[in-house]
């Protein structure tokens, strides 16, 4: 087990006069914090003996049918009650499912670079972990077929696909429609699962985005595809809810597992949850949850333009709420950090951790969700005034 490199960064940044583009989770801003005060009240009012007590291990039945609509909204339709788990959290669900598919030795495939909670998982079960190149749409489906095959070649058990398709943690990066069924394709030429993380998918910036974003598994006709996703980016995070859309087999494993770890999830946030979706809360918070991150990621973008030198690259996001920034070569990302954090008081995220095979040593991720927008101009003015400094 490894300490995340997130966490150590959010410890670090926390201090005060710290501008911190390194932590990832959303804006307090964001949460309806009236609204579900209000709901919390109507659920302990009249629900209160069921929501403080245990419950089903596969998740309330109200945010089951909460889970179902909002798959159909997002291009799931026609997900049946038994294809349905909630889980504390999206975490969890990645956690849960790496222990029914993955035994010591199979290999998971991952983006490069990945998010590092799932890397974490997997790496905790002892799965051989390979990474596969990304482009500007996403993960390269040539590269991903020679990693198979060498894996295949060797000997070695090719088992699942992981992959964010909707602006990825941590580069921003949305796979193409094109790839999104072409990927599935490779996934049932190879005989592979799919584990399709989307916990951001609902943070677009362009409403006319969602054509693009239809997940994978809507294209799924063998039950090959587990589509994972969380109410922490629309709702909050403190309410550990997520769930997985998968196969009636695989859900009935994982009700297995989750006996073994936690019983059941907390039934009074699970009421919570629902009831939100049932009065609209969540639905009616969204566009504006839109046009925040909009906004701040407009900031980034443009401090990026006037600040940067030349040789630095950076992604430029449709949605979410990261990007990823790619210095020169010669420079090293985790060297710069102190003299970043001590000389201008700013923070990122070092970027190798997100990757698997040990590269990523001049990238770094920067999330534009905490920092207003005249901290998120100054910090990236900071920041390149410390690249400035190191020229090759």
């Amino acid at each position: 087990m490894q300490y995340s490199a997130i966490r150590k960064m959010a410890q670090m940044s926390s201090q005060a006069g710290i501008i911190s583009f390194s932590a990832g989770a959303p804006s307090v801003e964001t949460f309806p914090a009236e609204e579900i005060l209000g709901v919390t009240s109507k659920v302990l009012a009249g629900e209160s003996q069921c929501a403080l007590q245990y419950g089903a291990t596969l998740g309330h039945s109200g945010l089951i049918d909460a889970v179902m609509e909002l798959c159909a909204e997002r291009g799931l339709p026609g997900v049946r009650r038994e294809e349905v788990a909630i889980t504390g959290g999206s975490q969890q669900a990645l956690d849960l499912l790496g222990r029914i598919l993955v035994d010591p030795g199979d290999t998971v495939f991952f983006e490069l670079p990945s998010y590092i909670g799932a890397i974490s998982v997997f790496r905790n079960l002892q799965a051989r972990m390979v990474g596969v190149r990304q482009a500007d749409d996403g993960i390269e489906i040539e590269d991903l077929v020679a990693r198979i095959r060498q894996i295949r070649g060797e000997g070695g058990r090719a088992k699942v696909i992981y992959l964010i398709p909707n602006f990825q943690n941590p580069s921003g990066v949305t796979l193409s429609p094109a790839k999104r069924r072409k990927l599935l394709e490779v996934a049932d030429e190879y005989d592979l699962l799919l584990v399709e993380d989307d916990p951001y998918g609902e943070v677009y910036f362009d409403s006319s985005q969602p054509a693009d974003l239809v997940p994978v598994k809507s294209f799924d006709l063998g039950g090959r595809v587990i589509y994972i996703s969380t109410f922490s980016k629309i709702l909050a995070p403190g309410l550990r809810t997520g769930w997985v859309v998968a196969a009636a087999p695989i859900i009935e494993k994982l009700d297995l597992a989750k006996q073994a770890c936690d019983l059941c999830g907390s039934m009074l946030d699970q009421r919570i949850v629902a009831e939100c979706w049932k009065q609209g809360i969540i639905q009616k918070h969204l566009p504006g949850i839109r046009v925040f991150y909009q906004a701040k990621c407009r900031a980034m973008l443009n401090a990026l333009v006037d600040h940067m030198p030349a040789g630095i690259q950076w992604t430029r996001p449709a949605g979410g709420l990261f990007l990823w920034l790619s210095l020169p070569r010669h420079l090293d990302s985790g060297e710069l950090l102190l003299e970043c954090l001590e000389s201008e008081r700013v923070s990122y995220v070092i970027g190798q951790p997100f990757h698997v095979n040990g590269e990523g040593s001049h990238t770094m991720r920067l999330a534009f969700s905490r920092e207003n927008e005249d901290n998120i101009a100054l910090g990236v003015q900071r920041l390149a005034r410390v690249f400035k400094s190191h020229p090759g």
